[in-house]
């Protein structure tokens, strides 16, 4: 299996900024995959193997569950086992970091809470596994 790219948020603010707009209905969001590429253009860098778009939302009473494309998740899985196997074998931990918002909250202390509220917003709809 090749190994799959996943979407590439360049600036999980803005990301997620755009994201609350749709929501909220302030903004229509992306009919499409060009669509979507054209309003992410310089936000997210997205893998030309995404070919279609399908939006849902739920509501005060109608829970969407989303999961990861099934390739992804499980390429990431076996990257991750595969990771903490090599660490167990030399004493030489890999870390999985996530994105560096989440440790300017809890380490740095250094990111405003409306910054983190959009950003965190964009890595889980947006960002997807890995």
């Amino acid at each position: 299996m090749e190994k799959l790219k996943p979407m590439r948020i360049l600036n999980y603010e803005l990301a997620g900024r755009l994201v609350v707009e749709w929501a909220q209905g302030k903004k229509a969001p992306p009919e499409d995959m060009a669509d979507m590429r054209s309003q992410l253009a310089g936000i997210v860098e997205i893998p030309e193997r995404y070919q279609t778009l399908e939006v849902v939302q739920g509501d005060n009473h109608h829970f969407v569950l989303r999961l990861p494309p099934k390739d992804q998740v499980t390429q990431s899985e076996e990257e991750v086992m595969q990771e903490t196997k090599q660490a167990k074998e030399t004493g030489n931990p890999k870390f999985y970091y996530p994105p560096k918002f989440y440790s300017d909250l809890l380490v740095e202390k250094d990111i405003e809470n409306d910054a983190f509220f959009y950003s965190r917003i964009s890595d889980y709809t947006i960002r997807g596994c890995r």
